[in-house]
């Protein structure tokens, strides 16, 4: 992957692409309230790729373009509390020029620019209906579902999105636990700013659509060993070793849980963000916590191992086969 700088904002490509990549915005209607919900997708093409700006950053996909002949894998994306559809896509691109279709919801009342459900049990409980709806509307839409293999979906899922995907990859979550956790909440750990509020909620919400799933930094609390037992996918974790926000507790105990036990990598010297796009230090200080890394980090050559590790685990998982291989 590479950076140019192009009138003051960021062009994102990845080198040695096989494909172009297509990218697409889509909306449909929120059943939760009615609203408009959105997730942008990403996708091989044989259109030619242009830049396209979306905020600070400018992307070099190939917009609106028609996605490329045959049925291509899945991979549904969660992204972080306050977070961003966008905050993956440097991994959605690399996924999408390796025959993967992208698709990464918006969570409403959790997003950078509509947070009002952060911390609360309507956050949790709407995450995972939310991240199914987004995989309805993309296997609904006409221009992709011909073009969309329907027994090879996976999920990804980020932070408070690590939940989201185990709870759709078939785990029970207990929200009381949450609160519990934070009454002593390990040292350092930020995470209990979304866990003050005392429920006795559970969250159920299995789709047996995803078929693997691959968790950054998950939010692990609210999973007993019981919770977890139907969680039977494939799974590939990651900790970051310096992680602020989840403590290491959280990623290890989960781990523990799980019935099956998973891929599981620390990641060295890496903070809670580490698995978030890059960007290159003339934006990172407008961006804020979400950019930056501890001392000695490279977030960019970080990612050119993760991307390919991800691909890696997604191809093995769903049972992709490639030339060479």
């Amino acid at each position: 992957m590479g950076w140019r700088l192009i009138a003051g904002v960021v062009v994102l490509w990845a080198g040695g692409a096989a494909a172009e990549v297509g990218m697409r915005v889509s909306a449909f209607t929120d059943q939760v309230d009615g609203g408009t919900a959105r997730v942008v997708v990403w996708y091989p093409t044989h259109a030619p790729e242009t830049p396209v700006r979306r905020g600070p950053f400018m992307f070099q996909v190939a917009e609106g373009g028609p996605v490329a002949e045959g049925r291509h894998p899945l991979v549904v994306v969660s992204h972080g509390s306050g977070g961003s559809a966008f905050g993956h896509a440097d991994t959605a691109m690399a996924l999408a020029r390796q025959g993967y279709v992208v698709a990464a919801a918006h969570h409403r009342g959790n997003a950078f620019d509509d947070d009002r459900d952060a911390g609360t049990e309507q956050m949790w409980r709407n995450r995972p209906a939310q991240l199914s709806a987004a995989l309805n509307h993309v296997l609904a839409e006409p221009d992709l579902a011909d073009r969309l293999d329907r027994d090879r979906v996976g999920a990804l899922g980020f932070s408070a999105g690590g939940y989201t995907v185990l709870v759709a990859a078939g785990g029970l979550a207990e929200l009381g636990r949450i609160a519990a956790h934070c009454r002593t909440p390990p040292a350092g750990e930020r995470f209990c700013h979304l866990g003050s509020e005392e429920t006795e909620a559970r969250v159920e919400a299995r789709d047996p659509r995803i078929r693997a799933a691959l968790l950054m930094a998950p939010v692990g609390v609210p999973f007993s060993k019981d919770g977890l037992a139907g969680v039977t996918i494939p799974i590939r974790l990651y900790r970051a070793e310096r992680d602020e926000q989840i403590a290491a507790s959280q990623v290890e105990e989960l781990r523990d849980r799980l019935p099956t036990p998973p891929e599981y990598e620390v990641v060295r010297d890496a903070g809670h963000f580490a698995f978030l796009m890059p960007v290159p230090a003339p934006l990172a200080a407008e961006l804020g916590p979400p950019a930056w890394d501890p001392p000695g980090f490279d977030r960019a050559a970080f990612h050119e191992r993760l991307n390919a590790e991800i691909t890696d685990f997604f191809d093995r998982a769903l049972a992709i086969e490639r030339q060479g291989r």
